[in-house]
């Protein structure tokens, strides 16, 4: 059994292992905290991101160029950017308290090591996604209760919604990517490729064979943190709920929020996945959300820890 635990141990921290972080845009927004020692060395595997103010969501006015990005998406017109986007509403600003970040999401081989090391029995079913030579793809099909347990085991939490959104901008003024507000299929993981009638009826029968790729493959953001986008949809810590303000009930009406479910309690999950059809479907300030019992190969998650 110590035999297994220090092998368990030693996977973790090899897949770890820091990466250093890159020049973003210069507009950062973010602030020295003085009740905060920034100087403090960040956790194996995370960042340190600054306290400041940011922008959440987006303006109504907004929508229009959501459709116009989403103009391949079958349907996509004002009324279902409305129906699909308008939980982002309204734009609005808030405090971010200093926080570590993971700088990937977490693998497989991390959450083999957990569930080797407690004996803990996963809710969804994440070894189906982690085969021979996946071990440093994210873990997937994943429950919120599984990811939250494992960011518990870790001495971590999950991050909020807020905490999210603010991280992935990277210090930046952009709107919609980390990198800029123009997507770029070589900066991200998503099904940019579209598919043609015929792969999406085999889609339908048979599935889609998962395209993860290894966590930290595409180039990091302002803060340094790989596959803020794409790859795996994150888990956060939130209950899903409108923002502050939000002002589009009757518009919306009972199918207001993501897919129209109304499941409780959901949880927020941020960021798109690799099955992504769309640019729209993976940008900073889009939503989604599901009950916490739901696993998918789309979704995994990294983990957070307040700094002290």
């Amino acid at each position: 059994m110590g035999s297994r635990i220090l092998k368990a141990a030693a996977t973790a921290a090899i897949l770890l292992l820091p990466v250093p972080s890159s020049q973003g845009a210069t507009d950062t927004r973010a602030d020295d905290d003085p009740g905060t020692d920034t100087s403090e060395r960040a956790p194996g595997g995370m960042v340190l991101i600054p306290a400041g103010t940011a922008f959440i969501g987006i303006d109504e006015d907004e929508l229009d160029q959501l459709v116009e990005m989403g103009s391949d998406v079958p349907h996509m017109d004002g009324l279902h950017a409305l129906q699909w986007f308008g939980d982002e509403t309204p734009r609005h600003e808030v405090a971010i308290a200093p926080f570590y970040l993971d700088i990937r999401e977490v693998t497989n081989g991390m959450f083999q090591a957990f569930v080797e090391t407690t004996g803990y029995e996963a809710e969804g079913d994440w070894r189906a996604y982690a085969g021979e030579g996946r071990e440093a793809h994210p873990v997937v099909n994943v429950t919120w209760h599984d990811a939250n347990a494992y960011a518990q085991w870790a001495g971590k939490r999950l991050p909020t919604e807020a905490e999210w959104e603010y991280a992935a901008r990277g210090g930046s003024s952009f709107r919609w990517f980390p990198w800029g507000d123009r997507p770029d299929p070589a900066l991200a993981n998503w099904r940019h490729e579209g598919e043609s009638f015929l792969d999406g009826l085999g889609r339908l029968v048979f599935g889609r064979k998962i395209r993860t790729t290894p966590a930290g493959v595409f180039p990091p953001n302002g803060f340094g943190l790989h596959d803020m986008v794409g790859n795996a949809a994150e888990w956060c810590a939130d209950t899903y709920g409108v923002y502050p303000g939000f002002a589009l009930e009757e518009r919306l009406g009972e199918e207001q929020g993501p897919d129209g479910e109304n499941e409780t309690p959901r949880r927020v999950v941020r960021g798109g996945s690799w099955d992504a059809p769309n640019p729209v479907f993976v940008r900073i300030t889009a939503r989604n959300a599901f009950p916490e019992t739901h696993a998918s190969s789309r979704i995994g998650f990294r983990c957070a820890r307040d700094a002290r």
